[in-house]
Parts: C-alpha cells; structure tokens; sequence
C-alpha cells in the first residue's frame, strides 16, 4: 500500500472516559436498542399484536393503457428463391422435467 492511502490513526480514548455506570438508566429515558420497535408499548396486561403493512409492498396489475409492443421479428435468413435458414425455441416434456432447446431449421421448397 502507497503512503499516501494508510489511513489514518485512529483517536485514542482513555479508559477512564467512558464509565457504563455513568449511563443514564432506562426510566430516564435511553434506548440502546439497535432496532426501534414498530408496534407501540402496551400497558401492563395488555397484549399488542401489530403486523406489517401487507399493501407496502403488493405488485398492482397494469393499467389497462398499457400496450405491448410486437415481439422480435422471426429469426429467418433467406439463403435464395428456394432454401432459408432459421433459429428457434422448443420446449420438449420428458419424464420429470422439460428440455428447453435452441434450435436451428433449414427449409427447401420443392
């Protein structure tokens, strides 16, 4: 590592300087959760049930304004009047699973 990128020291704290015991204590008012609780604290007997908002992060359907563009055009090269090429998707069921496979045609009229 260059010089110039050592980071530098860090600030040296005298142990006499922080004292847990000098914390002010939960009635008066500190937290040292790292997490804030979401639902509000019940009174004693009380039991809260709070849950998070199921419509927070809920997919809505698309506006009906909404169009889709045709797909790609077909993957088709005209090799003369009689023979073209082309390259296509199939998908073939077999016993437990589907093979999905890239394909490439060749057609001659006759």
């Amino acid at each position: 590592m260059p010089f110039a990128d050592i980071p530098p020291a860090p600030p040296v704290i005298e142990a006499s300087a922080f004292d847990l015991a000098q914390l002010p204590r939960r009635e008066q008012g500190i937290d040292l959760r790292a997490v804030k609780p979401r639902c509000p604290a019940g009174r004693s007997g009380e039991i809260v049930v709070c849950a998070p908002d199921p419509e927070k992060n809920r997919v809505r359907p698309l506006p009906d304004t909404y169009v889709v563009a045709e797909g790609l055009p077909r993957a088709e090269l005209g090799l003369g009047e009689n023979a073209s090429i082309d390259v296509h998707v199939e998908q073939h069921a077999m016993p437990g699973a589907a093979s999905n496979r890239v394909m490439v045609g060749a057609k001659l009229k006759f």
